[in-house]
C-alpha cells in the first residue's frame, strides 16, 4: 500500500511542476526604453547595432521567428522557429494592439541573448525592442497595450543567438517520468 501511494505522489508532484511551467512574459510599450523611429524592417546589422546601443552588448544575431499580420488570414509566419509557435494578433483583426506568441510543440527557441521587436512603423515610435534573454522558450509572450489609439502592431519578431535547442515540454516530461520510476525502482529493492 505505501508503495501505490508513492508512485501517486511522484506522479502528482511531476504533474504540478509541468503545470507550474506554463505561464505568461507580459510585455507593454512602458517595459522598455528602447525604442526606433524608422519605419523600415531591421535586418541582423540593424538589430545588433540597436542591442548595442540600448544594452551595450556585441552579438552575433539571427531573426529566429516572424510573424506578419495579415489583413484576410492567419499571420504569415517565418524563420526557423515558425513551426513552433503561432502568433495571435487581437483587439481588432486589421489593426491588433496586442498579440500573443504561443509555444506549440517542436524545438522552442532558449537563449541567453533573445530580443523581441514590436513594429507598427507609421508611428512614433515605430518598433519597441525588448531584452526576452530569461524567456525559457515555452511561456507564452503577451504583448498588451501597443499603439491602441493610433496605428497598429504590423509584425513582431525574435532576434537572438540560441544557446541550444530543446525539445520541450516532451523531453522534460520523459525526464520526469524516468526519475519517478527510477525512485519506485531503488524504494522496491529498499523494501
Amino acid at each position: 500500500m505505501m508503495k501505490g501511494n508513492w508512485l501517486i505522489r511522484a506522479l502528482a508532484a511531476s504533474l504540478l511542476f509541468f503545470a507550474a511551467q506554463a505561464q505568461a512574459l507580459l510585455l507593454t510599450p512602458a517595459g522598455t526604453t528602447c525604442t526606433s523611429n524608422i519605419n523600415s524592417n531591421f535586418n541582423e546589422t540593424q538589430v545588433e547595432a540597436w542591442v548595442l546601443s540600448c544594452f551595450g552588448r556585441t552579438l552575433d544575431l539571427s531573426l529566429l521567428y516572424k510573424a506578419d499580420v495579415s489583413d484576410d488570414g492567419p499571420p504569415s509566419e517565418s524563420g526557423p522557429y515558425a513551426g513552433s509557435y503561432q502568433t495571435t494578433f487581437s483587439n481588432t483583426a486589421s489593426d491588433p494592439s496586442n498579440a500573443l506568441i504561443d509555444y506549440i510543440s517542436g524545438l522552442a527557441i532558449v537563449c541567453p541573448e533573445c530580443f523581441l521587436v514590436v513594429k507598427d512603423g507609421n508611428q512614433t515610435p515605430a518598433q519597441y525592442l525588448f531584452d526576452i534573454g530569461s524567456w525559457n522558450g515555452t511561456d507564452d509572450l503577451s504583448l498588451s497595450g501597443f499603439w491602441p489609439d493610433q496605428g497598429a502592431i504590423s509584425n513582431v519578431a525574435i532576434w537572438g543567438a540560441p544557446a541550444r535547442q530543446v525539445s520541450a515540454p516532451g523531453t522534460m516530461a520523459l525526464f520526469g517520468l524516468a526519475l519517478a520510476g527510477l525512485g519506485f525502482v531503488l524504494r522496491r529493492k529498499a523494501t
